[in-house]
């Protein structure tokens, strides 16, 4: 690389050298007003004010007026051709922007359409500008101007889009009337650095990449004449170093160290590498192992509820890896002969899922027997005092299983039976009964069996109070678990799923909808009974770890 050539991409340096040495400042504004087929941008043209005070300041200035694509291609045709021989860029862009998630376009007046299809071809791409002035770092700074209206859930939105400057290079936004303030009054002010430009203009403009005390767009007119080419070239270092220590990075130094390997500043650049290195996060072997892992939340949720499912407590699934999750994996470790880190490896996951999946399949073959077993109690019991029983023998069935196989039989031959005896009462006792069994309370049937102690419904009353004192002892118990059920992150996906399940071991949720009604409730019953946890019906940490298990 020659001489000229680097010493037009150095940084500071530039402001201190003969005016015979210095290449030309290149600036291109573009402000657009008036579009064809969009709304006009009010102000957009007022930009290229600009273009005075940036002639003044020595820039050869390339301007357009409501630029069309034609007009466009052409100004960027001839900033390109002068880019590799400037010290200096400005790019200036005023008008209307559209954006995708990914790319912004700058629009020509004469686009067709916000589509991909027009937008795509015919815009101009600012991601593209800011790389061609990443050419220039130090030295180029590229200023957006628009009306700031953005448009919301389009795949091709109004105004500009997220943006990152290239290294070296000062990214500026605001409206045209911002934009033209800050450029004639602040940044081309002589002598000015691009940091304080925007500092003073911080209420009108924002502002991110290259910021340096030591960058400016109008250097003053003091020069050092008489220099020997050696003496340039350890200015040229000094100026190179001092941008280099203004971006602070590894690329930047590395950068320093290849174009200056026996420079003065080698060792500053090695030791600020290293500096760089040292407070850059450092982890164990154990941690670093668990990290390639790559592990999704989803996979981290996994592994809590295979360590619960096992018997080791992680006080919460939630796919967040804290004190309570890493104590149990440690335990789990240390009782399978493994390293206790409580951090994961490959064979850790193959293994929690063999284990889970062994234990599972054990568990639903010991439910699966438990539950033969109480449907053959069940069964046996109906044959017995059911199957051709009276109210009584209804009643002793329904409090020994009142989520029983033939419950809702029992339920039904017990109304044959109320329909006979109101047939038989007395008015006023009927009376009394239909307002105790609207009222479903334990004080309405006790007014009843007061009045009637021997009464037609007398037996069904007491059965009915008994299930309500019943119902009443649990009341705290079902309470605390609908609490619980109420605090699980389930969402639509997750109740689809633990029905799918409750219907695969059939227990017969009733229809799998993501809805829980009384048949889902009555198969949770049965499955928390026939696995010993908690019967509640409602769905609770153990409850969804076994049902997800099998």
């Amino acid at each position: 690389m020659g001489f000229r050539k680097f010493l037009l991409g150095t940084v500071a340096v530039i402001g201190l050298l003969p005016q015979s040495v210095l290449a030309e400042n290149i600036a291109m504004v573009v402000g657009s007003n008036v579009y064809r087929n969009f709304a006009n941008v009010e102000h957009g043209g007022q930009v290229l004010t600009t273009t005075q005070t940036l002639a003044d300041s020595g820039y050869r200035v390339i301007a357009v007026r409501d630029a069309t694509m034609a007009g466009l291609q052409n100004a960027v045709a001839e900033l390109e051709k002068s880019l590799p021989d400037a010290d200096r860029v400005v790019v200036v862009l005023s008008g209307a922007f559209l954006h995708n998630d990914t790319v912004t376009w700058f629009a020509p007046t004469d686009l067709r359409s916000p589509s991909l299809a027009a937008v795509g071809f015919e815009g101009l791409s600012v991601q593209a500008i800011l790389g061609y002035l990443g050419q220039k770092p130090g030295g180029a700074v590229l200023f957006l101007a628009s009306d700031g209206v953005r448009g919301a859930g389009e795949l091709i939105a109004k105004g500009i889009g997220r943006l990152k400057a290239p290294q070296g290079v000062l990214l500026v936004q605001g409206s045209p009337s911002g934009i033209t303030d800050a450029i004639n009054n602040q940044f081309l002010v002589k002598g000015r650095s691009l940091a304080d430009a925007v500092q003073l203009s911080k209420d009108t403009i924002k502002a991110h990449g290259y910021l340096s005390e030591l960058s400016t767009l109008n250097p003053t007119d003091e020069v050092v004449r008489g220099l020997s080419e050696e003496e340039l070239k350890i200015l040229a270092e000094a100026a190179y170093w001092r941008a280099v220590l203004d971006l602070s990075t590894i690329g930047g130094f590395n950068a320093y160290l290849q174009h200056y390997p026996d420079g003065e500043f080698v060792e500053g650049a090695n030791a600020r590498i290293q500096a760089i290195k040292d407070a850059q996060p450092k982890y164990t072997p154990a941690e670093q192992t668990e990290i390639d892992l790559n592990l999704t939340r989803n996979d981290r949720s996994r592994v809590q509820e295979q360590l619960s499912f096992l018997g080791y407590n992680t006080r919460g699934i939630d796919g967040l890896f804290g004190p309570a999750t890493r104590g149990a994996l440690m335990r789990w470790q240390s009782q399978n002969g493994q390293e206790a880190t409580g951090f994961l490896t490959a064979q850790n996951l193959q293994k929690l899922r063999m284990q889970a999946e062994k234990r599972a399949k054990k568990l639903a073959m010991e439910a699966s027997k438990k539950q033969v077993a109480h449907d053959a109690a069940d069964a046996e019991f109906w044959r017995v005092t059911g199957a051709n029983g009276g109210e009584a023998d209804y009643l002793a069935y329904l409090k020994k299983y009142p989520d029983g196989l033939y419950a809702a039989e029992a339920r039904k031959r017990l109304q044959a039976f109320e329909v006979q005896k109101r047939n038989q009462a007395r008015a006023s006792e009927t009376a009394k009964w239909d307002a105790a069994v609207k009222a479903k309370t334990k004080k309405g049937y006790l007014a009843y069996l007061q009045a009637y102690p021997n009464g037609a419904f007398a037996e069904v009353a007491r059965g009915r109070v008994s299930e309500i004192e019943k119902r009443q002892a649990q009341k705290a118990r079902i309470q605390a678990a609908r609490a619980e059920e109420e605090k699980l992150p389930l969402n639509p996906s997750l109740r689809l799923l633990l029905e799918k399940q409750l219907k695969k071991l059939k227990l017969a949720p009733g229809e799998v909808d993501g809805k829980f009604n009384k048949a889902t409730r009555k198969a949770l019953r049965r499955y928390q009974r026939s696995r010993g946890l908690e019967v509640s019906g409602f769905l609770t940490r153990p409850t969804i770890v076994q049902l997800m298990a099998e």
